[in-house]
């Protein structure tokens, strides 16, 4: 009965028709992203990438241009909804899936490999979470595994001439973040101490170097330009957010947020670095290891690693096929069990973004980038409160009547507030906020020129007291609306209708924002 059972099993696993199962993995990644994409409101910074959409260029304060034109595509073919939004990210992370499969394949790994490396990739609630976000992260992780697939088809079949396609990969996700920086010098410290150096002697090395060089330099002159903005914009996140990460956090984060695949990828990367038959792959562990210490030391985000993950899925499905024949189908199945079990257990202490307010709420459990500890998932908490926001701004303003509408400003002091305007008023012709967050300083007016102004506050970010300091600056103002959402990360966000700026204010903010601007001029 052991005998037939195995037979049976080796069939399953050498039978013909890898592609459908490839397809079926990617395709119900797809169906579990599709199927929830409304669960949750917009995450805040899906407002600004929205925002830059409207105003395309080939870079912004804080980011590439990249993940903008995939947000002009979005909203160009599905309009401002949440699943057009949400449509890209699900995308990528089924074509994510693919790649896993179509690597297990380039090492020679059969079925069982393929499926446990791409159940370790649905599985994760770290890659559900990312691949429901509209963020430069969800690609940037896409490009990272697609350039290690690229490294692993180089070394595999002596195959020099894939540099031009790793150069271009490395060009398309600079233009997306610009922390692939970190993979590729991981990349580059790995060549150098491993016998693969020898491609760098290579002609297609160096055109290679051109075309990469190519595609980025664009971005390079905007920020040139416009004096480097992406430096302030570090030094800022540095400050405000990067100080507060803990090695000790950032090491156990390691091995939390893949839990559910642990065995896999730890247990390659072992074997990549200490077993002697399997030297030919020590350069991605190599690579795995360098980009851990240099965003540790670098004071980077523990998710900022993410990218490293699915590639060390592709080893450790395929060791666990090649070196447990003979207990191949008992191991499997219990890897398919840890991951089901870490999964169903990250909905109770995650927070993934595929669950109820209350199910992710538990008393102080959750620690944000600012340091302090709270009862929800940042995430979850920047995932409610702005459609509320956009639409109450965009009553107000059309309250005013046609009459008065040509002679409004809004006002929002950061990006969220400001991207959730012009998202959710696009139908209302809302005009563009003003607001001197990142890259909406560029698009602001060097001057006030109109009667009326709708302002956006909140009490989160600074110690403007709006009730004592509007009144100062404008004949009439009204409080209208009070945001009450206790789930909302801003909660008790006011607006207000300010009317009749004087001339005090239209001095103190000409000169404010002549200075703003000149320093990224």
């Amino acid at each position: 009965m052991e005998q037939k059972k195995i037979k049976w099993f080796d069939r399953i696993n050498t039978g013909p028709g890898d592609w459908p199962l490839i397809l079926f993995f990617a395709a119900t990644g797809l169906a579990v992203h599709f199927i929830t994409y409304d669960n949750f409101e917009l995450h805040r910074d899906a407002y600004l990438y929205y925002a830059q959409s409207e105003h395309l260029a080939w870079g912004f304060f804080s980011v590439p241009p990249f993940t903008a034109l995939v947000t002009k595509f979005a909203t160009l073919i599905f309009g401002n909804t949440v699943f057009g939004m949400r449509f890209f990210p699900a995308i990528i992370g089924s074509v994510n899936v693919i790649l896993l499969g179509l690597a297990v394949k380039e090492l020679g790994g059969k079925k069982i490999a393929m499926v446990l490396a791409m159940l370790a990739y649905l599985t994760s609630p770290a890659y559900l979470h990312v691949n429901f976000l509209l963020q430069p992260t969800c690609f940037n992780q896409f490009f990272w595994l697609l350039s290690g697939y690229l490294i692993l088809v180089m070394i595999k079949r002596n195959k020099s001439s894939m540099w031009l396609w790793i150069a271009l990969v490395f060009g398309l996700g600079f233009l997306n973040k610009y922390s692939i920086v970190f993979f590729y010098a991981a990349f580059g410290i790995a060549l150098l101490i491993s016998p693969y150096r020898s491609f760098l002697k290579s002609r297609y090395f160096f055109l290679a170097l051109a075309i990469g060089f190519v595609v980025i330099l664009p971005n390079l002159i905007w920020q040139y330009i416009f004096q480097w903005p992406v430096i302030s914009h570090m030094e800022e996140l540095r400050e405000t957010q990067l100080v507060h990460v803990r090695i000790s956090d950032f090491l156990l984060e390691q091995f939390m947020m893949n839990a559910q695949a642990m065995f896999l990828w730890f247990g390659a990367l072992l074997v990549v670095l200490f077993k002697k038959e399997e030297k030919q792959y020590r350069l991605f562990g190599f690579i795995f290891i360098i980009v851990i210490f240099l965003l540790m030391f670098g004071s980077g985000k523990s998710y900022y690693t993410l990218g490293v993950y699915p590639m060390m899925f592709v080893f450790g499905a395929y060791f666990t096929e090649k070196y447990l024949k003979k207990s191949l189908l008992y191991f499997s199945g219990f890897l398919v069990l840890w991951m089901f079990t870490g999964l169903y257990i990250s909905f109770f202490f995650d927070g993934v973004p595929f669950i109820t307010f209350e199910r992710a709420m538990r008393k102080d459990a959750f620690r944000w980038e600012d340091g302090t500890y709270h009862d929800l998932p940042q995430d979850v908490a920047d995932m409610t409160g702005w459609k509320e926001i956009g639409e109450k701004v965009s009553d107000i303003f059309l309250d005013l009547g046609t009459e008065n509408i040509n002679n409004c400003d809004i006002f929002c002091y950061h990006y969220g507030q400001a991207g959730a305007v012009m998202f959710y008023g696009k139908k209302s012709n809302i005009p563009q906020p003003i607001s001197f967050n990142g890259s909406f300083l560029y698009w602001s007016p060097d001057s006030l020129t109109k009667d009326y102004m709708i302002w956006v506050h909140s009490d989160l970010y600074n110690d403007f007291q709006p009730d004592s300091i509007l009144p100062l600056r404008f004949e009439k103002v009204t409080l209208l609306e009070t945001i009450n959402n206790p789930n909302f990360r801003e909660d008790g966000t006011r607006i207000y209708l300010c009317e009749k700026p004087n001339d005090y204010y239209k001095n103190y903010y000409k000169e404010l924002v002549d200075e703003l601007k000149s320093r990224y001029r």
